[in-house]
C-alpha cells in the first residue's frame, strides 16, 4: 500500500466511531508506517476490510434512511 492510499484510509477512519481495539489499530499501523515507511501485508489487509466495514454501514445507514424519509413524505 502506498503511502497515499494509506493517509487517505486513516483520514476517513478518523472521522468515523470505531471501537477500541480498532482507534488501537489504526493508531498502531500510523505509528509503524512512520517508523518503516510502510505497512506489512497483513496491516494493510486489516486495515482495508475496517475500511470497507466502515464505509458498507456508513452507505447502508444513508440508504435506510432515505426509505424512511420517502415512505414518510408519501405518508403525509
Amino acid at each position: 500500500m502506498d503511502q497515499k492510499r494509506l493517509k487517505c484510509i486513516i483520514s476517513v477512519l478518523e472521522r468515523y466511531e470505531l471501537t477500541l481495539g480498532e482507534k488501537q489499530f489504526v493508531e498502531a499501523v500510523k505509528k509503524y508506517s512512520n517508523e518503516n515507511g510502510k505497512v506489512t501485508d497483513q496491516q494493510e489487509s486489516i486495515l482495508e476490510g475496517i475500511y470497507r466495514e466502515k464505509i458498507w454501514i456508513r452507505k447502508a445507514f444513508i440508504s435506510q434512511n432515505n426509505l424512511l424519509k420517502g415512505s414518510s413524505s408519501k405518508a403525509a
